[in-house]
């Protein structure tokens, strides 16, 4: 699994991810971190992964989907933390 890209969104950082899955559609997640946990005297980072409702037919478009998603959950508040 690599790391698609990340974007900091309102105090969070969050980290998109895309697979292939055997069928060869691509499914995608986001995964949440907060900000405010990376300093120097945590070695814990807790965070919550939320999977994209769907599949895509392609690496891009899940990845995109995983951005659009991550604003989403954000500014409704529902980031899982």
């Amino acid at each position: 699994m690599d790391i698609n890209g990340f974007i900091e969104l309102n105090g969070y950082r969050v980290t998109v991810n895309a697979q292939k899955e055997p069928t060869g559609r691509w499914m995608s997640w986001a995964r949440f971190e907060r900000m405010s946990d990376f300093t120097q005297m945590k070695t814990h980072i807790p965070g919550m992964r939320r999977r994209v409702p769907t599949d895509f037919p392609s690496q891009e478009k899940a990845v995109e989907a995983a951005y659009d998603y991550a604003r989403e959950l954000v500014k409704a508040g529902d980031v899982g933390l």
